[in-house]
Order: structure tokens, then C-alpha cells, then sequence
């Protein structure tokens, strides 16, 4: 069953005019009829049963579940963008995971700086990535920001993900209150930028022994950072 999702609130037995590119994808891709039923998430991530009328609405006909799980357990995701189209599998697979939103880092070794038209494919990604994970929110890309600009955003609630040893693991780092992981790029930070991290209160941590890719990196600490979460009861699934 096909699943999609409106910027505005429905309530049961509701009529609502289905988005155009929805429409399109309901009745010409997927070849549905009305009468037949679909999936529908409202903005405030209340999951409904619809079924498709005439023309471009459709019927809110049952509340199936409320929102709230996902916004428990959130982490933020600040990426340094990789070459190549690395950075549309990250998108993908941190929306799977359970990433509440991702925004492109700009660093000082950054070798990719990515425009607006990159970040419109990226929403398009993580959209279809929601959709196909059941999914009740599309994770929001945001515009690129400086390395300076996300530090002096997240504070203490960031943590800075750096491949030495001895640093604590990320889940120690979760388990204190963190929300925000911070992935920096092939060629790693600069001395610079780690000072201005824990100079603006981010806490530094390792994922293991093995040197992962940018990409893979910022998977993996959604994933683990969730799991902190999620086992403390502050979210699961979704």
C-alpha cells in the first residue's frame, strides 16, 4: 500500500485535494481508481486510511495512529557533503534509519559545495526514502551551512564524530542529552575546527577502530545514536 504526505492537518471523514504531483503518481503511475485506498500522513505526522474519489480528492476515512513517536527519539544529521552522488545514498538510507534532518556542512576540507539544485534532489530522495520506509515525516534537507554556523547552532547538544583513539564511544555521548551529530569530510577536520567545536560546547566521540567513509560514518551514527534513544524509551520504530 502506497503511502503519501500533505502539508496540511486532516481530521477523520474529512475531503481533501490531493497535491498534483500526488495525483499523478496515485492514478497514472500506480494505475489506482477511485474507490481504492492509500496511506496519507498529515503535518502534524497523523497517519490516516484514505480512499480516492473523483477527480484530485480523496476521503480521510480513518485515523490509524497519532503522531509523536518519531519527535521522541529525533537526531539531527550535519554532513559534509562527498564527491560524486554519495550524498543521495546517505540521504536514503539516514531516512530509513529514523534521521529527523539533515544539513549539508561546508568545512574547511570540503572539496564538494553543493547549490540549491542539489538540495532540491536531496528533499526529493529523502520524500521517496520516507515514503518507502513507512515512514510518519519526511526528514527536512536543509540549505548548506558553514562548519562555524552548526556549532554555534547545536552547542552542547552536539557531538563531534572524529576517528582517534581514545575518545569515548558516540552512545556515552548520546546517553547525556546529545541531539546533534556533526560528520566532517575524506580528509577529516582541521586543528581549527576542532577547537571551535569544543570551544562552542560539542563533545567529541569515535564510532570503533575501523576508518569509515564520510557517507557510511553519518549512517552509522544515526542508526547507533537511535538505538540510545529508542532503548531509553524516547521513540521507536517509524
Amino acid at each position: 500500500m502506497t503511502r503519501i504526505f500533505l502539508e496540511d492537518r486532516l481530521e477523520p471523514g474529512e475531503i481533501f485535494v490531493l497535491p498534483r504531483g500526488e495525483d499523478h503518481h496515485l492514478r497514472r503511475v500506480l494505475r489506482a481508481r477511485p474507490g481504492e485506498r492509500f496511506e496519507v500522513v498529515d503535518v502534524a505526522g497523523r497517519l490516516f486510511m484514505a480512499e480516492l474519489r473523483e477527480g484530485a480528492s480523496a476521503e480521510a476515512v480513518e485515523l490509524l495512529s497519532e503522531a509523536g513517536v518519531e519527535e521522541r527519539a529525533e537526531v539531527w544529521l550535519y554532513q559534509a557533503v562527498p564527491k560524486g552522488k554519495r550524498m543521495d545514498l546517505l540521504v536514503e538510507k539516514a531516512t530509513e534509519v529514523g534521521v529527523a534532518g539533515i544539513t549539508p556542512l561546508v568545512c574547511e576540507r570540503s572539496v564538494v559545495r553543493p547549490g540549491n539544485n542539489k538540495v532540491e534532489r536531496w528533499r526529493r530522495i529523502a520524500e521517496s526514502a520516507a515514503r518507502q520506509a513507512l515512514r510518519l515525516r519526511v526528514p527536512e534537507v536543509t540549505p548548506p551551512v558553514t562548519f562555524g554556523e552548526a556549532v554555534g547552532a547545536v552547542g552542547d547538544r552536539g557531538v563531534l564524530l572524529h576517528n582517534v583513539e581514545g575518545l569515548d564511544p558516540l552512545e556515552a555521548r548520546a546517553a547525556s542529552g546529545a541531539r546533534a551529530l556533526l560528520v566532517g569530510p575524506e580528509g577529516g577536520w582541521s586543528a581549527n575546527e576542532i577547537e571551535e567545536a569544543l570551544r562552542c560546547g560539542l563533545s567529541l566521540a569515535q564510532l570503533g577502530p575501523f576508518r569509515l567513509r564520510s557517507e557510511t560514518a553519518g549512517v552509522v551514527a544515526v542508526a547507533r545514536m537511535r538505538a540510545v534513544l529508542e532503548n531509553r524509551g524516547e521513540g521507536s520504530g517509524g
